[in-house]
């Protein structure tokens, strides 16, 4: 009968060392699943912070398709409508779902240069060889990502048609 209080005894005292290895595992575990939700919420407010729009007449956009010059340029412009100041060097463009190359886009920070905060206007000019026609009707598409605030970047996506108005 004394065996059996003795092996009871182990039993209970492995249980408690199996029972306290869990739960520091546990305890682990869930400081990872937190600092994961934290990382993962501060990267959704990033996002949430950057915005912009398409400005000006989208209907009306610059085509200059001069015979002597063969690079043809398109400019547009873009709004800066979130909070964060954006990055025009991560500008990424398409054109009819063809990308241009970073070496084919020209961004200039309006009125005075500076960052792309929300007071100011993106010209972007592109070129290429097109070969498009007076009030031809083309699909942009445009991704931006705001300037590091806290370790954290937020982008933005837009996608719209325009109709190209020859200079």
């Amino acid at each position: 009968m004394a065996d059996g209080g003795a092996s009871t005894f182990i039993f209970l005292a492995t249980a408690l060392l199996v029972s306290g290895a869990v739960s520091a595992v546990l305890i682990s575990q869930y400081g990872d699943i937190t600092s994961a939700m934290e990382v993962e919420r501060r990267e959704n407010e990033a996002d949430a912070k950057t915005s912009f729009e398409f400005a000006g007449d989208l209907a009306n956009v610059a085509y200059d398709n001069d015979p002597i010059n063969p690079t043809e340029t398109i400019t547009f412009y873009l709004q800066n409508t979130g909070e964060y100041v954006l990055d025009e060097d991560s500008l990424f463009v398409q054109l009819n779902g063809s990308v241009i190359a970073d070496a084919n886009v020209v961004t200039t920070v309006l009125p005075t240069g500076g960052a792309w905060s929300n007071t100011n206007l993106l010209e972007v000019v592109i070129s290429g060889a097109w070969g498009f026609a007076d009030n031809t009707d083309i699909y942009l598409t445009v991704l931006v990502q705001s300037v590091s605030v806290g370790g954290y970047q937020g982008e933005d996506v837009e996608s719209t048609v325009v109709r190209l108005n020859e200079l």
